[in-house]
């Protein structure tokens, strides 16, 4: 296996949880639910 195509698969899972959160909490704001 080779170690830079693994840090690069979890940078980019990294960066696609870190854009649904940023997402989820947006829509929560919109909402008021916080």
């Amino acid at each position: 296996m080779n170690p830079e195509n693994t840090t690069a698969q979890a940078a980019e899972q990294a960066e696609l949880t870190a854009e649904s959160l940023i997402e989820e909490v947006s829509i929560d704001g919109m909402c008021g639910v916080y």
